[in-house]
């Protein structure tokens, strides 16, 4: 009896030891940090962050196991939700909800894994000289009661776990932004609406070059507006003719030829001259860009959307055509009447638009 008393006063010891190292010398907060450069602007970076459909292929989880099943709701920022169930015991269930996004600068949001932990994450984003500097950091706050001094030896436990899943994140992040095109679409006025169809009159322009120079384009534009004129007095219609539509076909530069349409928005009887067509702009879902410029910049324009597509995952419409709405503007002092200054609405054709929170 006196060894089993003996005993039990070596485990107390023991215990006492353990919570006196846990209670007062371990950390009661977990905080874990990791950095990233991406050689990416930093809103292809966010894109991919704020919206959990997108960081799910980054996610450390996914690429443990890819066949886990992902419940994600569809509008991208704040307040999305993602539940995810494994059969692979490191992966588990749990759920990550964003609470904040700021964009292009910030997303928190927080993480349950299991019956585990509760852990709260923010990822930053830093613009520097054409990278993005990325730091993700997790922590969490043991709570009072019974359950403090366990959780903080179990915060000793999964910080090295924590940290390699950081690094494993951050680099398929990387990876998969790096894949996006490299043009910063940052602070441009890029949004998702929907547009009803619009009546124009056409005039179908064809360049023998595949590639023609903007002093090509714009003088075999001036000879379609001048056609698009004769059309529409021919036919007798009502026309608005202070704002120009350009239509331009996805398959543009195959067969060696540059096509183009021009039109005005058009009410009346189909026409007669040859040449000419009453057709309509695409309705649905669109992806439009407004730039205020010389025109010779709006190609640049579709760089930018192009990125903005494809770092967002959104799908072009099988078949439709991007076209533009430009309104004359004020020139300033010095425009060069060859190169006016127009205001530009640039509409990319898109298979849905995404649900906002």
């Amino acid at each position: 009896m006196r060894w089993f008393l003996g005993f039990l006063l070596v485990i107390a010891l023991v215990a006492g030891a353990l919570y006196a190292v846990g209670r007062f010398l371990l950390p009661n907060q977990l905080e874990v940090a990791r950095s990233i450069q991406v050689e990416r602007p930093r809103a292809s970076v966010f894109a991919m962050i704020n919206d959990l459909n997108i960081a799910k292929e980054w996610s450390p989880y996914y690429a443990r196991d890819p066949n886990a099943q992902f419940t994600i709701s569809p509008a991208p920022g704040e307040g999305q939700r993602m539940r995810w169930a494994s059969n692979v015991r490191e992966v588990g269930s749990g759920s990550m909800s964003i609470v904040r996004s700021v964009e292009n600068e910030a997303v928190e949001s927080l993480l349950q894994i299991g019956d585990r932990a509760t852990l709260n994450s923010r990822i930053d984003l830093q613009r520097g000289e054409n990278v993005t500097n990325v730091n993700w950091a997790i922590s969490a706050e043991c709570a009072e009661g019974w359950i403090n001094v366990p959780c903080r030896y179990m915060n000793l436990i999964i910080r090295s776990t924590i940290e390699k899943d950081l690094d494993s994140g951050l680099a398929r992040l990387k990876g998969r932004a790096e894949q996006l095109p490299a043009q910063d679409f940052e602070g441009y006025d890029i949004v998702e609406v929907l547009v009803q169809p619009q009546d124009v009159m056409f005039v179908d322009v064809t360049l023998s070059n595949p590639a023609p120079t903007f002093e090509d384009r714009d003088r075999a534009e001036r000879q379609g507006v001048q056609a698009l004129m004769n059309s529409i007095a021919s036919a007798g219609g009502q026309a608005d003719t202070a704002t120009l539509i350009r239509v331009f076909p996805q398959d543009n530069g195959i067969g060696g030829r540059f096509r183009f349409s021009v039109g005005h928005p058009y009410s009346g009887p189909a026409p007669v001259l040859i040449g000419s067509r009453v057709g309509q702009t695409p309705g649905g879902a669109a992806l439009r860009a407004t730039v205020v410029g010389r025109r010779s910049q709006v190609p640049l324009m579709y760089q930018r959307l192009e990125a903005f597509r494809q770092a967002h995952r959104i799908g072009l419409r099988p078949g439709a055509e991007a076209w533009e709405i430009a309104t004359p503007t004020p020139q300033p002092d010095g425009a060069d009447p060859n190169d006016p200054v127009e205001r530009t609405e640039i509409f990319y054709p898109i298979e849905v638009a995404r649900e906002r929170s």
